[in-house]
């Protein structure tokens, strides 16, 4: 057990998680109760969406549950989170904002389960090897190993911005020479601090005659109380000017998003996607087509702001593949953090 998070003296079901509205494949999932909007959240890391109210007040009032978590106020407040493991159905409680750094770093909770016996069967050897592994596991494995293509020359381009990511210069030099011809992400993304600074990214396909660019995040501002958009700004700027651009901008909090396009781009149209109200400036003439449940009471699916381990379709978030339907192209570009600040599209 951690003094970070506390495990259950319960384990959950192996429905639970469907149960609860969640459709990923991440191992491990967090759930919270949104007060203000009196709805149930989700979150693995990579995605934030909806879940079942119904089925999240069965869950804590029946008998077994109920005196596991009554102190942590899970249906009525936002400070605790709880936090399954799928793979050995451990639960847990935590704060918030310790829970979702933990998400985002799944070597942090891959420790935590393999201090808490996650896998029964594995002898004291095994379990230090396992360790081991975990707390020394090169970084330049993850990206060569973990990491599709794609997200791994993004990721080199965006070292500028203090991600932390070290590869070793051979790796480095061979994915900038490829990523300089196709990459339409920039060095200069800003991902604010306080949050996650963790910058994901991912290049995809720009085969047909226009192309699709999503951008997530989850908020712009840590203030939650300030419902002034002003101060919840992002600023993109649109600078391709290979194909007309179809621009997707995807938050879950509120967020004004300030496009530029410069000389020469062509945006054919924008979709915003949010479960609050998400507004669009600095452009005119174009359409813009707003999905937030706030506002026009749907989303078009989930609130993606951190790309998963892979691309492949059983790993494509509701939103990319919604997007990509409705639009008839597929994604060329995702870009996004937790807390965004400004991007920008070469």
């Amino acid at each position: 057990m951690s003094n970070l998070v506390q495990r259950l003296e319960i384990t959950a079901h192996p429905q639970l998680e469907k149960s609860l509205g969640y459709r990923g494949d991440s191992r491990w999932v967090a759930w919270r109760w949104e007060p203000d909007i009196d709805q149930l959240i989700s979150s693995d890391g990579k995605t934030v969406g909806t879940g079942n109210n119904m089925a999240w007040l069965v869950f804590l009032q029946h008998d077994l549950v109920d005196p596991a978590v009554q102190e942590y106020n899970l249906g009525e407040g936002d400070r605790y989170w709880l936090l399954l493991d799928t793979e050995t159905r451990n639960l847990y409680v935590g704060e918030g904002k310790t829970v979702q750094s933990l998400l985002e770093q799944p070597e942090s909770l891959g420790l935590l389960a393999c201090l808490d016996g996650g896998n029964a069967d594995q002898t004291g050897e095994t379990w230090q090897q396992t360790l081991s592994q975990l707390t020394a596991k090169p970084v330049v494995r993850h990206l060569t190993n973990a990491l599709p293509f794609g997200i791994a020359a993004a990721l080199i381009g965006a070292l500028g911005i203090g991600t932390g990511l070290w590869v070793v210069p051979a790796v480095q030099q061979k994915i900038a020479e490829k990523a300089a011809f196709i990459s339409p992400i920039s060095s200069g993304a800003n991902c604010g601090l306080g949050g996650s600074d963790d910058f994901s990214a991912y290049i995809g396909s720009s085969s047909g005659n226009k192309e699709l660019h999503l951008i997530g995040v989850y908020e712009a501002n840590a203030d939650h109380k300030d419902r002034n958009l002003s101060k919840r700004a992002i600023e993109v700027k649109v600078e391709r000017r290979n194909k007309p651009i179809i621009l997707a901008l995807s938050a879950y909090e509120p967020v004004q998003w300030n496009i530029t396009a410069e000389p020469g781009a062509v945006i054919e149209k924008i979709i915003v996607n949010g479960y609050h109200n998400q507004t669009v400036s600095g452009v005119s003439g174009i359409p813009v087509e707003e999905h937030s449940y706030e506002e026009t009471g749907d989303n078009l699916g989930d609130f993606i702001y951190k790309w998963g381990a892979t691309a492949d379709s059983s790993n494509t978030s509701s939103l990319v593949t919604k997007l990509e339907q409705k639009n008839g192209t597929s994604l060329t570009s995702f870009q996004g953090c937790y807390r965004g600040k400004n991007f920008s599209i070469n």
